[in-house]
């Protein structure tokens, strides 16, 4: 082999691995925002502070980790609930809110405005802490 090709074979091997750590860093990245976004109450489950609107596709594996710890946390407190759409029959939502890669859930207060959005399956642990932190700026706002 002559040294182009050992050079091109390498930087595809650094890219790649490049791409794959970035990819690897935001999955089960758990982001609050604030209100900026008009609500659309479609998004919420009707008697519930917040609702976990998990967006997913027929072909995600770790739609189905999310939507075990998204079933357990709602199972385990009051005032919250999920919502499950596929985005292959949903589009339009999966492009008003940016979603990129499944799954994507959305954390949705009464009202319909997305208050965060977690990328990928997360642990137990960070969505809790993120429902409590969307609690707080509701709390914060009223």
């Amino acid at each position: 082999m002559d040294s182009p090709a050992l050079l091109a074979i390498a930087a595809l091997v650094i890219g790649a691995t490049a791409i794959g750590l970035v990819i690897r860093a935001r999955s089960g990245r758990v982001v609050v925002s604030d209100a900026s976004q008009a609500a659309d109450a479609r998004l919420a489950v009707a008697g519930a502070d917040v609702t976990l609107l998990q967006l997913s596709s027929p072909v995600c594996s770790a739609c189905a980790v999310m939507r075990r710890v998204s079933e357990e946390l709602v199972a385990g407190e009051r005032g919250l609930a999920r919502r499950e759409l596929d985005v292959t029959e949903h589009p339009d939502l999966a492009s008003a809110h940016n979603v990129l890669s499944t799954p994507t859930t959305l954390l949705v207060d009464a009202h319909g405005v997305v208050r965060g959005r977690i990328v990928g399956a997360a642990k137990p642990a960070e969505v809790r802490a993120a429902v409590q932190s969307v609690r707080e700026s509701i709390g914060a706002a009223a």
